[in-house]
C-alpha cells in the first residue's frame, strides 16, 4: 500500500495529542496525586499542621507542574513552526514525514509502539516520551490498519 496524506500541524492537533499522551501515561497517577493533595489540604484546613503535610503538598504541586510544563512545551513547539503543513508518505518499507524545512524517513522497525485514539494516533520511536501525532481522520481505517500491521510485523505494539 502506498498512501500520502497532508494535514496541518495545528495547535488543536498538538493539544489533543499531548492531552491523550499525558492522560494515558500519567492519568491514574495524576488522579491519585490530586486525591492525596485534596486529602492533605483538608487535614491542613482542619488544623493538623505539620511539616510532612506541607512536604506532601509541595511534592504534589511539583508533580503537576512537571506535566503542565510538558504540555506547554509541546504546544509552544507548534507555535514556533513557520509552516505547519505536514505530508506523510506511507510505503511498504518506510514512513516519511515532510515539512517545508525537514524530511524524515523511518523504517517500520523504528516505530516501537502505537497508541490509537478516536481522533489521533501517536507513533513512538525509541524514546517512550517522544511521539509523532497523526490525525486519525486523515489516515482513514485502511491507513490505520496498514500502519498497525506494519508496526506489529516489525515487533512493535499497538495499544
Amino acid at each position: 500500500m502506498h498512501l500520502e496524506i497532508s494535514y496541518e500541524w495545528s495547535p488543536e492537533l498538538v493539544r489533543r495529542g499531548t492531552r491523550r499522551f499525558i492522560w494515558r501515561y500519567a492519568g491514574a497517577r495524576l488522579v491519585a496525586v490530586g486525591l492525596v493533595t485534596a486529602g492533605v489540604a483538608l487535614l491542613l484546613a482542619a488544623g493538623y499542621a505539620g511539616a510532612i503535610w506541607w512536604f506532601i503538598i509541595i511534592l504534589s504541586l511539583i508533580y503537576f507542574a512537571v506535566w503542565v510544563a510538558y504540555y506547554r512545551t509541546a504546544t509552544n513547539i507548534c507555535r514556533e513552526m513557520p509552516d505547519r503543513k505536514v505530508t506523510v508518505r506511507i510505503a511498504p518499507e518506510t514512513i516519511t514525514f515532510e515539512t517545508s524545512d525537514q524530511t524524515t524517513t523511518m523504517k517500520w522497525s523504528r516505530i516501537k509502539k502505537i497508541w490509537r485514539f478516536r481522533d489521533v494516533v501517536l507513533l513512538f520511536t525509541y524514546d517512550p516520551h517522544f511521539y509523532l501525532i497523526l490525525p486519525s481522520s486523515a489516515l482513514g481505517e485502511d491507513g490505520l490498519r496498514f500502519i498497525a500491521e506494519k508496526v506489529k510485523a516489525h515487533g512493535g505494539q499497538v495499544v
